[in-house]
């Protein structure tokens, strides 16, 4: 269990750093699915409480 959420800990900071390098590049679209990131950080928020 342990290391699936240090996956998943690894693939929110992944989705948080590509985001900011695609907004420090002047994109206005996201290319990043924002549904599978809210669920990643929906999964994360859920841990951190339990």
């Amino acid at each position: 269990m342990n290391i699936a959420l240090r996956k998943l800990a690894m693939i929110e900071k992944s989705l948080i750093a590509q985001e900011e390098e695609a907004r420090l590049q002047g994109y206005t679209t996201n290319t990043i699915d924002q549904d599978f990131k809210r669920r990643v950080t929906d999964l994360m928020d859920k841990v951190r409480v339990i």
